[in-house]
């Protein structure tokens, strides 16, 4: 009988969860510049890359090893979504969002988000709200593994079938366009458990409002649910940088 043989990197690959395995494979069949961009995005949603911190082209291509081309490619997908700034004479950072600018991006956020689950039609079909618990179970079993990313990328799920719910294709892609906007201030609210339990029950308590038909508890968890995000990084954005100037 023939013995199947298997390398390292599949052996490696293996002990990963499945959802971690499909999206390495994912990002092995993007282009360069979309694996560049997607691992800064992480990066930078992990903590690991802070606002105001250079993006250092040569040091990239070496990282990826591929050629400027890709990295500028990636820089400039990662520009127009508002994550990376580039600043003359200095290159890319990764953007500095000041509070005033967070503040008004949820405020925004806020009336979007509570228009999508005002004209979502009730009631919602049950492969919908099975859907959602799927989602959610993913969610809670990465916050209690510690799998930061997961936790991330399970969380945006929730939200994109919650509000995909609604049926209007321009509201649903406003909403992803400035929810891309504050990818990087999604760290200093996940280095909490506390708030990470909080966004864990306010899902929770959505997905039983939807089941209910309950429009105005829906309503009440989406604005609320907004909160803990934009507060826990303004605190930390003071800290660091001493008010509420802006990047120089």
């Amino acid at each position: 009988m023939a013995v199947r043989r298997t390398t390292s990197a599949q052996r490696e690959a293996s002990k990963l969860p499945p959802h971690s395995r499909v999206r390495k494979q994912a990002m092995r069949e993007k282009p360069m510049a979309d694996v560049i961009a997607t691992s800064l995005e992480e990066d930078i949603v992990l903590g690991r890359r802070h606002p105001r911190e250079r993006l250092i082209e040569q040091e990239l291509c070496d990282r990826f090893h591929t050629h400027r081309g890709d990295v500028r490619l990636a820089l400039f997908e990662l520009e127009k979504k508002g994550v990376v700034q580039r600043i003359p004479n200095r290159g890319a950072i990764v953007r500095d969002l000041t509070p005033k600018e967070v503040m008004e991006i949820y405020a925004v956020r806020e009336e979007l988000e509570v228009m999508a689950v005002r004209i979502l039609p009730f009631p919602v079909a049950s492969t919908s709200l099975a859907e959602l618990e799927k989602i959610q179970k993913r969610h809670t079993a990465a916050i209690d593994n510690d799998d930061m990313l997961t936790v991330f990328y399970a969380n945006l799920d929730f939200h994109h079938t919650l509000f995909g719910l609604c049926g209007n294709a321009c509201l649903i892609e406003t909403i992803k366009t400035l929810e891309q906007k504050v990818y990087g201030i999604r760290f200093y609210a996940n280095a909490f458990p506390e708030a990470l339990e909080r966004v864990r029950r306010d899902h929770l308590n959505m997905i039983e409002a939807l089941r209910d038909s309950r429009r105005d508890e829906l309503i009440k968890l989406t604005r609320q649910h907004l909160i803990p995000s934009p507060q826990a990084y303004i605190r930390a954005y003071e800290r660091r940088f001493g008010g509420t100037s802006t990047a120089s």
